[in-house]
């Protein structure tokens, strides 16, 4: 009798692992909610292909190899779910007070960025730690490209570049202290680096780097609060969550267009022909045509949407 106990409470654990709606799309857009924690996924017209809800609160995460790494600022471990099946795969012992994450694609390691030590934490795709590199105070966005690993210390005013192979800091770019948001101008060699500003002086100048020698290069305006970036074919394209400004600037760094955003966006990403930003007031994702940002469709996501994650079909 007892091990026949044994075996239903066995059984009944196995059925109560997190399941949820498969994404048969190869290409979507999946949203991040925190004050209703949840994914909704969405292809690039707007239609809703799975919502997931969590008992947790993910602050944010990274999506690679048809799985998407959810992380929580005040959790102590990341959960990986597979987007195909639905299901959870495993979940990472990780350092609390993660703030950010990135994949590289080449060494196949996740990196998080970690305000308490003020180091980037290397993981490999069995969830083991590797390796750790101290950056400044307050490391937070991360971006990866062609071998090197950029970083925001936002407490700072350094920008720490790490060589992914070596995982030592190459070089250290001046910045101002709170920025926030970056982007790469490949076709230009440059870094686009965005911020709130310091103190009751609201950041209004999006300034620009040259990835060659990391000196200032340029600044471009972008007012309010320029803290969230996407980048396709030249043009970038921000958030301003202070003044809920959407901008585009073409591959001269010229303004193409601008419009009103979802109430206090903290993200922006392209998918396809479409750019998609979310409002965390608004609890709405808006979609607009690439270039010119004439928009096309808002959609009700849910309470707090506040990062999207990109998967591009092949």
């Amino acid at each position: 009798m007892k091990k026949f106990m044994l075996a239903v409470i066995l059984l009944l654990t196995g059925c109560s692992q997190a399941s949820f709606e498969p994404v048969w799309s190869d290409e979507f857009a999946a949203i991040l909610t925190v004050q209703e924690p949840g994914l909704t996924f969405v292809d690039s017209e707007g239609a809703i292909l799975a919502e997931w809800a969590f008992d947790e609160r993910y602050t944010g995460g990274v999506l690679f190899d048809e799985t998407i790494l959810l992380y929580g600022t005040e959790l102590d471990r990341a959960v990986l779910y597979s987007t195909k099946t639905g299901k959870k795969l495993a979940a990472w012992t990780v350092p609390s007070g993660i703030t950010g994450a990135a994949f590289i694609n080449e060494t196949k390691e996740v990196a998080f960025s970690v305000k308490k030590d003020g180091a980037v934490h290397f993981f490999n795709s069995e969830g083991q730690e590797t390796e750790k590199t101290q950056t400044g105070r307050y490391p937070m966005t991360m971006l990866e490209h062609k071998e090197k690993l950029y970083i925001i210390n936002y407490q700072d005013t350094v920008l720490s570049e790490i060589n992914i192979h070596s995982h030592k800091v190459d070089r250290e770019f001046a910045i101002p202290t709170s920025s926030a948001g970056l982007a790469v101008n490949g076709a230009k060699k440059e870094l686009w680096v965005g911020g709130h500003g310091y103190g009751t002086e609201a950041g209004e100048t999006i300034h620009v780097y040259s990835l060659q020698t990391g000196s200032l290069t340029a600044t471009v305006d972008a007012p309010v609060m320029p803290i969230a970036f996407a980048e396709k074919g030249g043009y970038v394209y921000t958030a301003s969550h202070g003044s809920n400004k959407l901008y585009v600037f073409n591959p001269e760094r010229k303004s193409a267009a601008g419009i009103e955003a979802p109430a206090n966006p903290f993200s922006v990403a392209v998918l396809g022909n479409r750019v998609i930003s979310a409002g965390y007031d608004s609890g709405t994702v808006s979609f607009y045509k690439e270039k010119t940002l004439k928009k096309i469709k808002t959609v009700d996501i849910g309470k707090g949407p506040f990062m999207i994650f990109i998967k591009e079909g092949e």
